[in-house]
């Protein structure tokens, strides 16, 4: 062993030996960048290389993973208590409810919450257990998170709460459950993977996002991201489904989706599905509102001929949440985010963007608050229009609901801190309506929950 340590090497064999290293590593990096591109014209040895390159990320996510549920808000909040507050004299006193979902950091499980906006007093509250709901769920999904599928780690990501107490509860890439007022599952739907929103039409049945595999879409890698537009019934049965990629390149739109200078995994992001529940100059009952956060777009679906009626590219940048306001008119949370390569950055503050159908045109009617109020949301978003003019605007990247007067000014405001002084990411809240909140408090009223 000695001998062969500290044998003499001829020069030759060490210049050799570096020409054939040098080789290598550039040959490495060109498969690495070869595959991290998209292009992966070597196949599964491009896809090889870029997990080996991979590797000192992956074992640093190991030992330090991402934590899923606390973030970093700005330190321009650090003063906001994790107690509704207001700078005026008074609360606001608003008819209905605040059904608020959040990560609640002291008790380290997620919570859903149902608020009188009248007096800004919990009513009930749901706590449901990812690691019971999720334990018999069957998925061979590439999608899924399956650590997510914990006591301490799940998300009820935008819930949607039902007349006798019931709710239909997702996490971000996950099955889709019904609990009961007591966190109970009452059915489970594993056979997709649903994120993002959840709504109901007028008839009562559900529309999610979810993704499909395997992809419809020829020619493209298995991590590519199909969005799908799902509908469900409320015990659970799937009723319609259809690809939205399928659908654009079914309508001439491939353009909006593949070109030949890069490749997307992602070029869509279906990040809400808004059922319309009335007749109008513009639609019919049954259609659909889509907000495509990958390429800006809007558009309006018409499931019953399969036909697009309507899409829009911008002003909005990176949106989420699409709302009809009336006969005419519909609100969109414009994040105002863009990557240019170097990690997303909102340009200024995000808005909320009213669009008029009937005159082709935009207004800005909150500008003055979110910009005074640094609202910068990267992702996520929503805006909800509250009777008396009020609005809710939940700004999640920084876990903070700000309820926005009449006037466009602050009229109150929230933060999901915990008592350590952490902020806790919240889960998409949305406003309820009197007449549905009434019914959910009597339903639940004497109820006794074990545990």
């Amino acid at each position: 062993m000695e001998r062969l340590l500290f044998a003499k090497l001829e020069l030759w064999f060490v210049l050799l030996l570096l020409v054939l290293v040098l080789s290598g590593t550039v040959l490495f990096g060109f498969l690495v960048l070869d595959g991290a591109k998209g292009a992966a014209r070597f196949g599964q040895l491009s896809e090889a290389a870029v997990a080996v390159a991979e590797i000192p990320d992956t074992v640093k996510a190991v030992i330090h993973p991402p934590d899923r549920v606390r973030i970093w808000a700005s330190s321009r909040f650090d003063a906001i208590s994790g107690a509704w507050s207001t700078p005026l004299p008074e609360m606001p006193k608003l008819a209905g409810y605040l059904l608020l979902s959040r990560y609640d950091g002291t008790t380290r499980r997620h919570k859903v919450e149902l608020i009188s906006m009248s007096d800004w007093q919990t009513k009930h509250t749901w706590s449901p257990d990812g690691a019971v709901l999720l334990n018999d769920a069957v998925s061979a999904s590439r999608f899924i998170d399956f650590t997510t599928w914990d006591t301490n780690l799940f998300r009820a990501i935008h819930p949607l709460l039902l007349p006798d107490g019931d709710m239909i509860v997702k996490d971000h890439y996950s099955p889709l459950f019904r609990i009961d007022a007591c966190g109970k599952r009452q059915w489970l739907n594993d056979d997709k993977v649903f994120h993002h929103s959840t709504e109901a039409d007028a008839d009562g049945n559900l529309w999610i996002p979810s993704l499909i595999e395997p992809q419809q879409v020829d020619g493209v890698k298995p991590e590519f991201l199909e969005d799908e537009i799902v509908k469900v019934s409320p015990d659970g049965k799937i009723l319609f489904d259809r690809s939205v990629d399928r659908l654009m390149l079914d309508h001439g739109l491939d353009y909006l989706l593949f070109t030949n200078g890069s490749y997307v995994y992602d070029p869509t992001h279906l990040n809400d599905i808004q059922p319309v529940s009335f007749d109008g100059p513009f639609w019919k009952k049954g259609d659909l509102f889509l907000s495509l956060r990958n390429i800006s777009t809007l558009m309006l679906y018409r499931p019953s001929t399969d036909k697009i009626l309507w899409w829009k590219q911008g002003p909005w940048l990176a949106q989420h949440d699409v709302d009809v306001l009336d006969d005419h008119r519909i609100s969109v949370y414009d994040n105002h985010a863009e990557d240019r390569g170097k990690g997303a950055v909102v340009l200024g503050h995000s808005d909320i963007i009213v669009y008029d159908f009937t005159t082709d045109t935009i207004s800005r009617p909150y500008a003055a608050l979110m910009k005074s109020e640094a609202i910068q949301t990267l992702f996520a978003g929503l805006f909800s229009a509250l009777p008396g003019g009020y609005g809710l605007i939940e700004d999640v990247t920084n876990a903070r609901l700000v309820v926005a007067g009449p006037d466009g000014t602050l009229a109150a405001q929230y933060m999901n801190r915990a008592e350590n002084g952490a902020v806790y990411h919240l889960g998409w809240s949305r406003y309820i309506d009197q007449s549905l909140g009434d019914k959910v408090i009597a339903a639940v009223q004497g109820l006794a929950c074990d545990g």
